[in-house]
């Protein structure tokens, strides 16, 4: 049985609302398929963003849920949305995808994200019934658009998990982020959702419909155009230069890694863990370096956190490295987390460590000794300035981030300002998100135009053109025992519009939905002054959206 409510969307057929006239249309019912819905979508949700992308899902799984809240009262399915949405999380979210330990925190942590997932589900349930035609469309991809724009700001993880990185696979789309970042794509994926649901509601014949549908498949199909035009007509045509990307020994790295708490360790302890638990790792590393030297390779550069060093050892370890990359004339960038030699407690929240990206040039002289602009929290480290080093060499314009900068598209936009050429992402990940994070990183090359070579401990290597295109890969690095990717990177970048546009879609997105809000407001007044919805008549009550036939006059 459909059940009797007051709201404009959800209401029993020929069911006049007490204490007000029935002059209007008759009010829409509570839809009993409304269940089904809501299991379909939320059946779909794991495999929309998280460690199990299936692009077409993203697109998908919105059109199902928001059949359900616009099928339901929201006392009843905003709640439910919010549940379906947690309990989708704790499955994308399996194995460790988050380092945070379980517990109160991290449930608290699940439950924000699954709120912050349904309030674009809320903002279309009460906006969209006091609009119509195209309008009504774009309330639920700009308040998407606009909640992955505060999300960015606010979170420690930046823009991970947006709806945009779940559109990897598609190189012709993928090619919209150099002109509007990833906002462009949260937008157009998220505009399906509203534009097959007014068809749902209204069929084909209603005339508010046809306008929404017709402008979202141009704007589709013009992005799709743009993005084969440019892979085919605007590839990277430069030389290219030979660049080794090396992560760690599995078995010599987690010795590193087994080390004792050196923080109430005295020097000679100190030393002796040394030589007996980091020693081997950097040994190995720099044999490898120097024979991909020997080989002609210009560019060397080791995954974020290849080796673990004490403070004590860290102008050591440089000095090292400058005497290889000197010798052979090649650019080689170390990566290595310091352990402070003062280091008090963890769980004070004090810092215990540094993580550093020193390059060194063929003359053997520091270059930059860049530092995390973006730890990932629970590493123990503070944040470097961030500030996105560049430098020009005979093959382009080298430029480094570490691992987690990658989330912050304003961080890295710096590199596509300064017309950087090769961008370096030394970067550590754990298996449950290794694939995740190696699909994401490809963005920033597209967005700045760089080709980018992402040496990766614990993950997949990988390098790409300034298009997204695959250059090489190494995804087995949990079971194989040597872990070199070479690659020929193109030495030129190309010129994009998103480091000088930035994120003014979204921030476009935010103002036009305090606009849609503004006008959503207004129609709601006209309807209690008698001059809305129920008084209109002849065309204009033609082209109103069907789920809006119930609402009553005041």
């Amino acid at each position: 049985m459909a059940t009797i409510s007051g709201d404009p969307i959800a209401t029993a057929p020929g069911t006049a609302v007490r204490g007000r006239p029935r002059t209007g249309p008759r009010p829409h019912p509570v839809s009993r398929w409304s269940w089904l819905w809501l299991l379909v979508g939320a059946g779909l949700l794991p495999f929309a963003s998280m460690q199990t992308l299936i692009p077409l899902a993203a697109w998908v799984a919105p059109v199902f849920l928001m059949r359900f809240t616009r099928s339901q009262r929201p006392a009843i399915g905003l709640p439910v949305l919010v549940v379906a949405m947690c309990l989708a999380l704790l499955v994308g979210a399996r194995d460790g995808f988050f380092p945070m330990e379980n517990g109160i925190g991290y449930y608290l942590f699940v439950v924000t994200l699954g709120v912050g997932g349904a309030v674009p589900f809320a903002v279309d349930r009460v906006l969209a019934p006091w609009l119509s035609g195209l309008s009504r469309t774009l309330v639920f991809p700009a308040a998407v658009t606009a909640v992955e724009l505060v999300g960015a700001i606010s979170s420690a993880y930046g823009t991970a998990g947006s709806t945009a990185y779940s559109q990897y696979a598609g190189l012709p789309l993928l090619q919209l982020a150099s002109v509007t970042g990833i906002w462009g794509l949260t937008f157009l994926v998220s505009w399906l959702a509203p534009v097959l649901n007014q068809l749902w509601e209204q069929g084909w014949s209603g005339s508010g419909s046809r306008g929404p549908v017709v402008a979202f498949a141009a704007v589709l199909t013009a992005a799709l155009l743009f993005g084969g035009v440019q892979l085919a007509f605007a590839a990277p045509a430069a030389e290219t230069v030979r660049v080794a990307a090396l992560a760690p020994d599995r078995q010599l790295s987690d010795l590193a890694y087994s080390a004792p708490d050196l923080t109430t360790a005295d020097p000679a302890e100190r030393a002796a863990v040394r030589d007996e638990y980091l020693r081997p790792v950097l040994d190995e590393l720099f044999q490898r370096s120097e024979r991909e030297a020997v080989a002609d390779a210009r560019i060397i550069a080791w995954s974020e956190a290849a080796v673990r060093t004490l403070e004590e050892e860290q102008t050591a370890v440089v000095a090292r490295a400058a005497d290889l990359a000197r010798r052979h004339g090649v650019y080689l960038q170390v990566s290595m987390i310091v352990q402070l030699a003062d280091a008090g407690d963890e769980s004070d929240g004090g810092a215990v460590n540094e993580n550093h990206a020193v390059l060194l040039g063929p003359s053997g002289t520091v270059v930059w000794d860049y530092q995390k602009s973006k730890p990932t929290p629970g590493d123990g480290q503070e944040p470097g300035p961030g500030v996105v080093p560049t430098v020009d060499t005979p093959y382009g314009r080298l430029a480094t981030i570490i691992c987690q900068d990658d989330f912050f598209p304003g961080l890295v936009r710096q590199a596509g300002r300064a017309g950087v050429d090769i961008l370096l992402v030394p970067s550590s990940d754990w298996r449950s998100i290794a694939g995740w994070h190696a699909q994401q990183a490809p963005f920033r090359a597209v967005e700045n135009g760089v080709a980018l070579v992402r040496p990766t401990r614990q993950g997949i290597s990988l390098a790409t053109d300034a298009q997204g295109r695959l250059l090489g890969h190494k995804a087995d690095y949990v079971v194989a025992s040597e872990q070199t990717l070479v690659v020929s990177v193109p030495t030129r970048g190309t010129d994009t519009w998103y480091p000088r546009a930035g994120d003014t879609v979204a921030w476009a997105s935010v103002v036009g939905l305090l606009v849609l809000t503004g006008a959503a407001w207004g129609a709601r007044r006209r309807s209690r002054d008698g001059a809305g919805p129920a008084a209109r008549t002849g065309s204009d009550q033609a082209e109103r959206p069907a789920l809006l036939d119930g609402l009553p006059p005041r």
